[in-house]
């Protein structure tokens, strides 16, 4: 994010501009998590009285919004912590709220789609059985994460992003028994969220989850810019607290490639929003990073971060140069040629009504379509920067 230091430089960047490409800008600043978080740029730099009105009012629409969706998320997850405190399962509240304040001053800034906890494997059933009678039923596995749903699917509307809606998402992150000594769950601190005690992961392992999270994500389909923005702030909240930041060090060096996460996040973060003001281990310069990792990073990121299109496929090709264990292994062919439908986006309600049911199948037809739409393209995009990739490693001797 530029920061708008003076109104003459917030001036040189926001005026000048047509309706018409704020609104092209909109959807943009809405799928990369930045609209609220430009907004919020905007007043304090007092650069909103140079914005179209309408867009600003725009703007504060979707942080109304999001104000109340974080209060429930916000609910929820103080619900569902008790229950789990209650019943004995170990477990913390991971990234959304918890980010507060290193990384966002208000958690309502953030565009959050689902809750996540994290609990030891052997409490997974346990977590699940809970879990349950809060209503919520699994949706899907993604390696050790499993996706639960409860309430009524919403249709799928990007103006209600930032709206509460009638079905409820989280994610159940299951540590494996050899992670957790020492690890993760047995450095958890506490933090009160409406008068309710929630567990936590420790500052330092936030930091750390943050970098690991941004890197998963770059070798799938969809990252957001703002997870590299609000990885940039926390470095930068915690400059110059040296004890801090040797807990880091000794933390990411006990995680599996957890170096690299903090090298990648880093140079991604520096790389969007400048160079964070303080001396980093050397374990996390771009020096350090692999080769063809690096020339990844150079030659994609961009393309990946800020363009229109939601999702890409050119991260199979930072797959292939990722060591071992950082993502789950799948064969290009199956990334680029899926051998198996969708899952469904709606469900079913009892007594549906015909026309329920015709607008669930019209739904349900346009999101197949879409995606094969994005797997034609972006499976031909894909075969034409393989080659130019292959011809980049030649030409740098790597």
């Amino acid at each position: 994010m530029v920061s708008f230091a003076t109104p003459e430089y917030a001036a040189d960047h926001v005026i000048g501009f047509s309706d018409a490409d704020w609104k092209s800008v909109l959807r943009w600043l809405d799928i990369s998590g930045l609209a609220i978080y430009f907004l919020v740029q905007c007043q304090e730099s007092d650069a909103g009285r140079l914005l179209p009105e309408w867009l600003v009012d725009d703007l504060k629409q979707r942080l109304g919004n999001n104000r109340i969706r974080t209060a429930a998320f916000r609910r929820e997850a103080c619900e569902l912590a008790q229950l789990l405190e209650d019943s004995g399962v170990r477990y913390a509240l991971l990234k959304g709220m918890t980010l507060a304040p290193e990384s966002v001053l208000d958690s309502a800034y953030r565009s959050q789609a689902d809750l996540d906890f994290m609990v030891t494997r052997r409490h997974g059933r346990r977590a699940i059985h809970f879990f349950r009678k809060r209503g919520y039923r699994l949706h899907a596995v993604s390696g050790s994460t499993l996706e639960l749903v409860a309430g009524e699917p919403d249709l799928p509307d990007m103006a209600n992003m930032y709206s509460e809606r009638t079905e409820r998402a989280l994610d159940l992150h299951l540590l494996a028994e050899r992670d957790e000594q020492p690890g993760l769950l047995t450095r958890r601190t506490w933090r009160v969220f409406d008068e309710t005690p929630i567990a936590v992961l420790s500052a330092a392992d936030i930091l750390v989850q943050q970098a690991k999270h941004l890197m998963k994500h770059l070798c799938s389909e969809f990252t957001r810019l703002s997870w590299a923005l609000e990885f940039r702030r926390h470095v930068q909240a915690r400059c110059g607290d040296w004890s801090y930041w040797r807990e880091v060090e000794a933390i990411a060096a006990g995680e599996m490639h957890g170096d690299l996460a903090m090298g990648v996040a880093l140079w991604v973060a520096e790389e969007f929003f400048g160079k964070v003001p303080m001396e980093m281990p050397r374990q996390w310069s771009a020096e350090a990073l692999p080769a063809r990792v690096l020339l990844w990073l150079k030659r994609y990121t961009r393309t990946q971060l800020m363009s229109d299109e939601i999702r890409s496929k050119l991260y199979v090709l930072l797959n292939r140069e990722m060591p071992s264990g950082v993502i789950e292994e799948r064969s290009t062919q199956k990334i680029l040629f899926p051998h198996y439908l969708p899952l469904p986006i709606l469900r079913s309600k009892p007594r549906e009504k015909l026309a329920e049911r015709l607008q669930r199948y019209v739904v349900e037809t346009d999101f197949f379509f879409r995606r094969l739409q994005f797997h034609v393209i972006e499976g031909v995009r894909f075969g034409i920067e393989a080659s130019r990739w292959r011809r980049a490693l030649e030409r740098y001797g790597l």
